[in-house]
C-alpha cells in the first residue's frame, strides 16, 4: 500500500512538471518512469497508481480551470455535446487523461519485468 501511494505521489508530480515541456501524453511518460522506480509482483498494482494519479492531475486541473471562469466554459461545452451541464466533461476528461497514466504505468511495470 506504501508504495501505490508513493508511486501515485511521484507519478503526479513529475507528470505536472512535464506538463511544462510536453503536450497531453506527458502523463503518460511520467507514470511510465514513475513504474520504472517501483517493483510490484503484478502489473495491476502499477496500472492502479497511474490510473489515480493522472486521474487525480487531470481532475484536479480540470476543476481548477473550471472553477477560473465559474464553470462558464463547460457550461456551454456540455450545451454544445448535449450532455446537460459541463461536469460530465470533467470526469471525462479525468477518466481519459487516467488511462492515458494508468497504461503508461503498467507499459512501466511490463519494460521493467520484460528487462529483469
Amino acid at each position: 500500500m506504501k508504495n501505490i501511494l508513493l508511486q501515485i505521489i511521484a507519478t503526479a508530480v513529475s507528470g505536472y512538471l512535464a506538463h511544462f515541456v510536453l503536450p497531453f501524453w506527458g502523463i503518460a511518460v511520467a507514470a511510465f518512469l514513475g513504474a520504472l522506480l517501483f517493483k510490484y509482483n503484478n502489473s495491476g498494482s502499477s496500472f492502479l497508481a497511474g490510473f489515480l494519479a493522472a486521474f487525480l492531475l487531470w481532475g484536479g486541473y480540470a476543476l481548477y480551470l473550471d472553477y477560473g471562469n465559474a464553470g462558464q466554459l463547460s457550461g456551454e461545452l456540455g450545451e454544445l455535446f448535449k450532455v446537460g451541464n459541463g461536469g460530465f466533461l470533467i470526469y471525462f476528461s479525468a477518466f481519459l487523461g487516467a488511462m492515458l497514466g494508468g497504461f503508461g504505468a503498467m507499459t512501466g511495470s511490463l519494460a521493467k519485468k520484460l528487462v529483469s
